[in-house]
């Protein structure tokens, strides 16, 4: 029987509805692949959003990777062998981090997941800035990104509704909209690179004909998989 050999530490709180989905999707791994009872030993690091959110906005990275460095070293001073960042937009700083225990990347995560093009949504950060499909590009995954408006309006539903846990049909259909778009310019699939979109996905007015990765489950098997074995993190 597999056990867990490593705790890890989430930077969470990004916003705090996925950080309640890692938590108990961890557990729920945990008991569908270990003994009933065996979980891995997990400490959170619960952010204040609001702060990150306009500092973003503001384009004031230094200042994020300043106050995701300090939750880095608190992990790691609680004991934890192994991070993660439950956030797409918030590795746009990874590169600037400095960890003395592995890193579980959701960008590695989604590069081993699947084979491009996909079609990249998220905030307006992951999608534009480039940081994100680089680091596809450079483990060879292509993205399709969305127009502008169609950017705008993704960014809009993220930071207007699903960080504060609303989900409205309008905007599950404007985003099914935006994702058959992206189907029809090429993508094979349709990354879901915020990890609060599967929220859209899970509503019963989703376009189930609409294929998606949703990167949080993707990073969270990771997590389990780096949890559970010691070389599966680098």
């Amino acid at each position: 029987m597999r056990s867990p050999t490593r705790s890890v530490g989430i930077v969470g709180g990004l916003s705090a509805e996925s950080t309640l989905w890692y938590f108990s999707r961890l557990i729920a791994l945990s008991r569908e692949h270990l003994a009933p009872d065996v979980t891995p030993r997990i400490v959170i690091a619960n952010m204040n959003f609001a702060p990150l959110a306009r500092w973003q906005h503001e384009g004031e990275w230094g200042r994020i990777t300043a106050a995701v460095q300090r939750e880095f070293d608190a992990l790691e001073a609680a004991g934890c062998e192994l991070l993660a960042i439950a956030s797409n937009t918030k590795h746009k700083v990874l590169p600037s981090l400095v960890a003395h225990v592995p890193v579980v990347s959701i960008i590695d995560a989604v590069a081993a997941a699947g084979t491009g093009p996909l079609g990249l949504t998220g905030t307006r950060f992951t999608m534009t800035d480039g940081f994100y499909a680089d680091a596809l590009a450079a483990q060879g995954t292509g993205v399709v990104v969305p127009g502008p408006l169609e950017c705008d309006a993704v960014h809009r539903i993220i930071y207007e509704e699903l960080i504060r846990g609303a989900v409205e049909p309008a905007s599950v259909r404007a985003f099914a909209g935006v994702c058959r778009g992206l189907l029809d310019r090429g993508a094979g699939a349709v990354l879901l690179g915020c990890t609060e979109l599967a929220m859209l996905t899970r509503h019963p007015e989703w376009d189930t004909a609409v294929p998606t990765i949703d990167s949080a489950e993707v990073h969270a098997r990771a997590i389990f998989e780096a949890c559970c074995d010691p070389v599966a993190a680098g």
